[in-house]
């Protein structure tokens, strides 16, 4: 089997750990957990009084855990993705993987990045474990 039948499973499941580790770093952004102040201080004192004076903690708690679900989904997904595409004996395996820690964001919740990174983990991780190493041949 020639590299380019294995390239759209491992494409398809790079892009989606890329995808999944950005949007987790958006949700993260935005739940307090990466601080940003260029040009959005007044913006961050803003909404950190009124979420502090709400009283949302189980919210923003939930979306932090939320976010580094997301980021470690990302990661987990990014690598499998490179490590699959050196042992191709092991196709299967990386893309059970890479199902496993999709769906795992897809449930963990984010934004539309993290939603589309989970669904083409999701198709790059079952084009992996279908995939098979048996060579072609054509009848005679």
């Amino acid at each position: 089997m020639s590299a380019q039948d294995r390239a759209p499973a491992y494409a398809i499941s790079l892009l989606a750990g890329i995808l999944t580790f950005i949007g987790g770093l958006a949700k993260a952004s935005t739940s307090g957990i990466i601080k940003y102040t260029a040009s959005g201080a007044t913006f961050n004192n803003f909404v950190g009084n009124s979420v502090r004076s709400t009283n949302f903690g189980l919210a923003v708690s939930s979306a932090k855990i939320s976010a580094v679900i997301l980021i470690l989904s990302g990661i987990l997904v990014l690598v499998s993705a490179v490590v699959m595409s050196f042992r191709s004996h092991q196709y299967s395996l990386w893309g059970t993987i890479i199902l496993v820690f999709s769906v795992v964001g897809l449930f963990a919740g984010g934004n539309f990045l993290t939603g589309v990174g989970s669904v083409l983990g999701i198709l790059g991780g079952l084009l992996a474990i279908v995939y098979r190493t048996a060579s072609r041949h054509v009848p005679a």
